[in-house]
């Protein structure tokens, strides 16, 4: 094989493995977030998944003291902010998919919250 043809293969085969590793979501930064969660702890206890732009479960109820998780599987980014009237205000940073967020439930009440992003996407938080 001669050396322009050994380039040409070594060029073609480096571009295949990155063309591939982009197909498969692969990167070389990781994405900011407010709090990194494994992915076995999304959807258990006292998380909620933000999927499909909805929160799930879109209501919780906790005792006070709780730390709640919410973890983004969307593949948009989302905010947290509690609702105006909220027993205690919280705002998260802007969670790229992946990221998670928690915060400690203190004082009994209702609090609702939103997406700061994406406005239709509501919540409910129950501390008793």
């Amino acid at each position: 094989m001669s050396a322009y043809s050994r380039l040409v293969f070594c060029t073609a085969c480096t571009a295949l493995v990155i063309i591939s590793c982009m197909a498969a979501g692969c990167n070389s930064l990781p994405a900011p977030s407010a709090t990194t969660t494994p992915p076995a702890f999304a959807g258990g206890g006292n998380s909620i998944t933000i999927k499909n732009f909805a929160f799930d479960p879109p209501a919780l109820t906790v005792k006070a003291g709780t730390v709640v998780t919410w973890v983004n599987n969307d593949q948009a980014p989302h905010a947290l902010a509690s609702d105006t009237g909220s027993p205690a205000a919280f705002l998260s940073d802007t969670l790229s998919p992946g990221a998670s967020f928690t915060f400690t439930f203190t004082r009994p009440g209702t609090y609702p919250y939103h997406c700061s992003i994406h406005p239709s996407m509501k919540g409910t938080i129950l501390v008793q």
